[in-house]
């Protein structure tokens, strides 16, 4: 129990950066370190990064040791932009920062919201069970009662985002949350730490308000099903709230039994996730949901504390997915049949690239697998990049989309192929908020 917590402790004093606390668990795993792990469909190249493409970071001290290991968060990061913000008035982060303080102060009018607020009640009759719907199902307009639902891909029907389910209360509570937590960590000021434990504790912790550890209802559609495989996906968020948590630590309003009441609900979801028929079926989907699927798994394991099992589930699963979903030329064909074709790659390549950031702390390297024929993520990144930077997209797209949130993943993966191209067009997806994203906070910034 808690096994994540304890180690953890053990971690405090020790600098972090993006591969965590080495040896932690004494599984003997390395931590950050490059691994070849073979598979059937092909053999793993490890490709380390060239000097040119190192980050700004390169030559600053490493982070501050401030805080405990994190999920996708870089410490050194972090820290270096607090540094900069707080010894230069002129910081080029500023306007980032200025933005970051404005979102977080929208944040704190936030109310404490849960699962309980919602006005429909779940099929077993207890609203602590979240509850959505999948959101492009719409009544069927030759049945009287509209049952039951139809899919139109890629139309959103704005009925799940309505007080009858809980989506767009969890959506807002978990971006309120990052906004705070964020705020708190740059600014030091309590207020935000504050309001985002409160949003926390009402979500996750207290007995008449929190969230039961499943996503047995989640994405429903009415007729059809009471919760579906689906549903999974929408678990993400708990990713970003693992390191919130962390970023609230040394407030008095988080305290470490806050943040270890929280690992507890973590491993609790984890348990489901493990082991819950929906769940499970997720895992088998050969897509975008597959991949999610593995991000939140592998993820949460590591953050319940078990690395080694993690990089195993990593070794059996996820390499193998690599070479399933990805073409040798970098496209995503299931990705690309749809009808927000450009959206979709991307959706699929963000938790690949997630997952690459997990193997870097359990030791499997993703960024370098390549199967025989080239399928890789550093392909996939390849076959996107001149879209993201203006070319045009030759495949269906029935809307415009707003991918600004997919630079921070771009600039990381130009630092680790040595590819000015990948940070040119995350520069262009950012367009007019280039300086003020809070990726400028958050992201290492490539340098060539």
């Amino acid at each position: 129990m808690l096994r994540f917590y304890k180690l953890i402790l053990g971690c405090l004093l020790i600098p972090l950066t993006m591969a965590g606390c080495d040896g932690a668990g004494g599984d003997g795993v390395a931590s950050g370190g490059n691994v070849s792990q073979p598979s059937e469909r092909g053999s793993t190249k490890t490709q380390q990064p060239a000097p040119a493409a190192q980050s700004e970071l390169a030559a600053k001290p490493p982070a501050a040791p401030d805080l405990r290991p994190t999920l996708l968060l870089d410490a050194a990061t972090l820290s270096d932009r607090k540094q900069v913000l707080n010894g230069q008035p002129d910081s080029p982060y500023l306007p980032a920062y200025k933005k970051l303080l404005s979102d977080a102060d929208k944040a704190l009018q936030t109310k404490p919201i849960s699962v309980m607020d919602k006005t429909g009640t779940p099929p077993s009759g207890d609203k602590h069970e979240y509850m959505s719907m999948a959101p492009y199902w719409w009544p069927d307009t030759n049945k009287p009662d509209g049952l039951p639902y139809v899919k139109q891909d890629g139309k959103t029907n704005p009925e799940g985002m309505t007080d009858k389910y809980d989506k767009s209360n969890w959506g807002k509570m978990s971006s309120s949350v990052t906004s705070l937590a964020l705020a708190y960590y740059f600014s030091g000021k309590e207020m935000y730490a504050d309001h985002a434990a409160q949003l926390l504790r009402v979500w996750f912790l207290d007995p008449a308000t929190k969230m039961n550890p499943n996503m047995n209802y989640g994405q429903s559609v009415p007729g059809r099903a009471d919760g579906r495989k689906e549903g999974v996906l929408e678990s993400q968020n708990l990713l970003d709230i693992v390191d919130d948590s962390v970023l609230l630590q040394g407030s008095k309003a988080w305290t470490d039994q806050d943040h270890a009441a929280l690992l507890e609900w973590i491993a609790d979801y984890l348990k489901w996730l493990a082991s819950n028929k929906l769940a499970l079926d997720e895992r088998k989907s050969t897509n975008n949901h597959g991949t999610w699927y593995d991000a939140i798994y592998v993820g949460l394991s590591i953050a319940d504390g078990d690395p080694s099992g993690a990089a195993a589930y990593m070794k059996k699963t996820t390499i193998p997915r690599i070479a399933a979903q990805i073409a040798p030329d970098g496209s995503m064909p299931l990705e690309m049949s749809r009808t927000r074709s450009l959206h979709y790659p991307l959706y699929n390549l963000k938790p690949f690239t997630m997952l690459a950031i997990f193997g870097d702390k359990v030791g499997v390297d993703l960024w370098g697998y390549a199967s025989e024929d080239g399928r890789s993520v550093h392909q996939a990144y390849t076959f996107l990049a001149p879209y993201l930077n203006g070319k045009p997209w030759p495949y269906a797209q029935i809307r415009v989309e707003n991918e600004s949130e997919f630079a921070r993943f771009m600039r990381l993966a130009a630092i680790r192929y040595n590819d000015p191209s990948y940070a040119q067009a995350a520069d262009h997806i950012l367009g007019n908020g280039k300086t003020t994203s809070r990726i400028n906070l958050i992201a290492p910034t490539p340098s060539f």
